[in-house]
């Protein structure tokens, strides 16, 4: 059964409840007080109020304004003599949470004839009206409480949603990044070294060889990236600061020469600044690889007490009509989400500068 079968059930349910007690509530109420109870009296009133009030959620005012008419008949003609507003209580509530000042107005006018109809002394008819009007005034108060509890309750509903939804986007987005950063270089360092094997298969089988014993590696070591990355989803973790050596030797392998100048503690950088730092470091290599002619690399990972400094350039030659891809896009916001700044310089070679903060100031996320 579907949870919009289990509400509709339980609202036939209430709807059958409130007929129930009114009914019972009108029929019997002058009975208690000593008053004759003939069947075509506060009985017959009651069995009216009551089924109109099952149509209280579609037409809540037309019913409203339909058993105040009856209820001013039954007045008027001596057959009840109860009451003004109680009798009108659950249809008064009901109408209130849509339409509160017809309501209010019904109650009152309904209450001024019922006042100017009875005949009663100044003092009776004060005392009578106020008690009322009292009583009005609660049902109105408690329809407006609702009112104000619903529309907070849709509200909460609808930024939880957003929240699951901007989740959601965002692991979307993480997923696509770490995914993009492995294929990406390991489809760039394997093209270099098949391109290798593939120069050299005729004239040096050897050099051919070990291009493609270096091939599989890369590919190997893509694989392990893809389990770690599968892995952090079920809370292992991923690469630090440590795989970045193993990116230097890829690079050299395909043919640069790397210059690695790690400083500070590196081994005290958290994880997430310490995986940013790796991917920023991995793609700028596959942007060399991929992009530059360039045949010398430095990579410089520089730990301060505030902030983690990555720098990586080439020396190949400007980057005519350089446009950032899915790769600098994805390292533009992995830096972004860490507070972090990032800069590209593809003006003579390729150069990128992150700066991530090790102090935990992520807007809105900050505990």
């Amino acid at each position: 059964m579907s949870a919009g079968t289990i509400r509709s059930r339980q609202a036939r349910l209430v709807d059958l409840a409130l007929a129930l007690l009114t009914g019972v509530g009108v029929g019997a109420g002058p009975a208690v007080m000593g008053a004759p109870l003939p069947w075509h009296g506060a009985p017959a009133l009651g069995v009216l109020l009551g089924g109109l009030l099952l149509a209280r959620r579609s037409r809540p005012l037309l019913v409203l304004v339909l058993s105040a008419l009856v209820l001013i008949g039954y007045q008027s003609s001596g057959l009840f003599e109860g009451g003004w507003i109680w009798p009108l209580s659950a249809a008064l509530f009901t109408a209130s949470l849509t339409r509160p000042g017809w309501v209010a107005g019904v109650g009152v006018l309904t209450l001024a004839y019922g006042m100017s109809r009875q005949g009663l002394g100044a003092t009776e008819t004060l005392a009578r009206g106020g008690v009322e009007l009292l009583w009005l005034a609660v049902l109105l108060a408690a329809a407006s409480a609702t009112r104000q509890y619903n529309r907070w309750r849709t509200e909460h509903r609808a930024r939880l949603l957003q929240l699951e939804q901007t989740r959601l986007a965002e692991q979307r987005l993480h997923i696509s990044r770490e995914v993009h950063d492995v294929v990406a270089h390991t489809l760039a360092v394997v093209g270099v070294h098949l391109n290798v094997a593939v120069a050299a298969l005729d004239d040096s089988p050897e050099e051919a060889r070990a291009a493609l014993r270096t091939a599989i590696s890369v590919r190997n070591q893509a694989t392990r990236d893809l389990k770690a990355f599968v892995g952090e989803l079920r809370d292992t973790p991923q690469q630090g600061l440590e795989s970045v050596a193993d990116l230097v030797a890829q690079a050299r392998t395909a043919g640069l020469e790397v210059r690695y100048e790690p400083e500070g503690d590196l081994a005290a950088i958290p994880a997430a600044q310490a995986l940013t730092a790796y991917r920023v470091v991995q793609e700028a290599v596959v942007n060399t690889l991929r992009h530059s002619d360039a045949g010398r690399l430095t990579i410089r990972l520089q730990a301060t007490t505030r902030d983690l400094v990555v720098k990586v350039a080439d020396n190949g030659s400007a980057a005519t009509g350089f446009t950032a891809g899915h790769g600098l896009t994805g390292m533009r916001e992995r830096v972004a989400a860490l507070g972090g700044t990032l800069h590209i310089d593809a003006g003579r070679g390729f150069a990128v500068q992150a700066v991530l903060p090790l102090t935990a100031h992520l807007s809105g996320l900050a505990p």
